[in-house]
């Protein structure tokens, strides 16, 4: 049959609420209505595991009516679709007047025409009509060939609903990332700062002489302060937006570094990690940020599902990492109580979720198959009640031009330089003090300034030959000492280093990205320090 026009369809819309499976149905009866002739219809319709079951008339019903009606369309649904529907619930009837309504009472009908509603190859739902006398060949078939098409247009309306659904969720989980960013972003510049003070500090007494036993003390506390940095770069990854950028990267890497984000949550509920990692693992074209919100995804579902009820829950998690000629294959095994296999049909599913309430949106691994398929790969599980769960990735391996690797180490002996005026510029004494020690080690003559106002009129007075300045601080932050810098052509914009714990605000990265010089991310290393220095010096 014809469905009503698109201007139709909108009128009916005008109230704002979404159009839905109700509303076609109204209209597609208006329609029908000259050439049946019913009193009345019902519909039973199937959505989020309710029945909903809306009554069109034509005349005015009373409520024994109106209940009679509704009750008799659920028991035909039922013997139509299945007894598993009679303990859905069903909503109160709701009683629709179609537009050749009138003040006629309109009584129970002793018969009706029942038409299922397939959608997705299964019975959604069921329409009845009020019919007087038996439908001639030609009018039952028109009825049923409206009813075929109705069930189309839902399908069509319910895939359009999901996928509304599923960008609402998506621009709520943006919204969320954003305030996580910005929270994520306060945190470690106020983390990084103290830990600047503690490893360079540390850095600064390794280089003397010390018995073993000292040494090894001041080793430890760089080993830990460096520990606490790596977190807070991790969740630096993680808060960061920006667009997907591929690079060579090694699966054993990220596993590692995903795990240092969970170790804490994993020891304290008694979950011991079992790594298999193949050393020879060849790297292979990725954007990092995604895979690693992959597999921090499969971690944090393992937890849960091993997470059991009372404090002796224990689990264990088995990590593999192997590859073939043409795969790199990472593997997730758990202890937990593992799926059905419906539950595991489901998995990917936008919004299907096993967990409680306000747990999780059902939106992760859907999310994570996006992107595992993205990246030419895919993702799939293994499971069984009480087996287990095996989350398997298989990425193609792909070569990409290598990017050079910087070795940790400890700093470099100070090599003779010729001394140079160098002006501090950070609001935190620490760290003025920090980079006061290092550039006297190498022979500089150093000024400190506690913001870019006071750094201004210290160069308005004296020559200097080179600023590192913070980016955030009171009064005048690094970007604007650049700018007045720059709009005074003064030569020393071109030697200026910028030092922040901060890479993931914005009008940061924007700044940065838009200057030609070195940048030091907090905490950094001595060496990187000098190194630097000695770059900017030699512009």
């Amino acid at each position: 049959m014809e469905f009503p026009s698109p201007h139709a369809i909108q009128d009916s819309k005008a109230s704002g609420r979404s159009f839905g499976a109700v509303d076609l149905l109204k209209l597609v009866l208006e329609a029908l209505h000259p050439t049946l002739q019913f009193d009345l219809a019902a519909a039973v319709i199937c959505e989020d595991n309710r029945h909903v079951v809306p009554v069109f008339t034509t005349g005015r019903l009373s409520p024994a009516v109106t209940e009679g009606v509704h009750v008799q369309a659920l028991a035909a649904f039922v013997e139509l679709a299945g007894a598993d529907h009679v303990t859905w619930p069903s909503d109160p009837p709701a009683v629709i007047q179609l537009s050749t309504f009138g003040e006629r009472p309109i009584a129970e009908p002793d018969s009706y025409e029942d038409a299922p509603l397939v959608v997705g190859g299964a019975v959604t739902g069921m329409l009845r009509m009020s019919v007087a006398r038996p439908l001639t060949q030609e009018q039952r078939s028109r009825y049923f060939a409206m009813a075929s098409d109705v069930s189309k247009a839902i399908e069509r309306l319910d895939a359009q609903r999901g996928q509304s659904r599923l960008v609402q969720e998506r621009l709520l989980q943006s919204e969320k990332m954003s305030s996580v960013g910005q929270l994520v972003s306060g945190v470690a510049h106020e983390l990084n700062n103290p830990l600047t003070g503690i490893m360079g500090f540390a850095q600064l007494l390794l280089l003397r002489d010390l018995d073993e036993s000292a040494r090894k003390q001041i080793e430890t506390i760089y080993a830990e302060a460096e520990r606490a940095s790596k977190i807070v770069s991790n969740l630096l990854t993680f808060a960061r937006r920006r667009k997907a950028q591929k690079e060579p990267s090694n699966l054993n890497t990220l596993i590692e570094r995903v795990l240092e984000l969970r170790n804490y949550d994993l020891r304290v509920r008694n979950i011991e990690t079992e790594l298999e990692l193949d050393p020879a693992l060849p790297e292979t074209m990725v954007d990092a940020n995604q895979i690693q919100q992959v597999l921090l995804n499969i971690i944090i579902n393992a937890e849960q599902a091993m997470r059991g009820d009372g404090e002796g829950a224990e689990g264990t998690l088995r990590i593999r990492s192997s590859a073939d000629e043409r795969n790199v294959i990472v593997a997730f095994q758990d202890t937990g109580p593992g799926m059905s296999a419906e539950t595991l049909r489901r998995i990917f599913d936008p919004f299907f979720t096993t967990k409680e309430a306000g747990e999780g949106t059902g939106l992760g691994l859907t999310i994570s198959y996006g992107i595992i398929e993205d990246h030419g790969g895919r993702i799939w599980a293994e499971s069984g009640p009480g087996r287990g769960t095996t989350f398997l990735i298989e990425l193609p391996i792909i070569a990409g031009a290598a990017t050079p690797r910087r070795a940790a180490s400890e700093p470099a002996p100070a090599a003779a330089i010729e001394r140079r005026r160098i002006l501090v510029v950070d609001d935190e004494e620490s760290i003025q003090q920090l980079l006061t020690g290092v550039l006297e080690m190498d022979g500089h003559d150093v000024h400190v300034a506690s913001n870019g106002r006071e750094a201004l009129d210290r160069v308005g007075r004296e020559p200097f030959d080179l600023i590192i300045t913070d980016i955030k601080m009171p009064v005048m932050g690094g970007p604007d000492l650049y700018r007045r810098l720059s709009d005074d052509a003064n030569p020393l914009a071109r030697r200026v280093i910028f030092i922040t714990g901060d890479t993931v605000a914005p009008e940061t990265r924007k700044f940065l990205q838009g200057v030609d010089n070195a940048v030091l991310a907090k905490p950094f290393r001595l060496r990187d320090v000098r190194e630097s220095v000695r770059a900017a010096l030699a512009r």
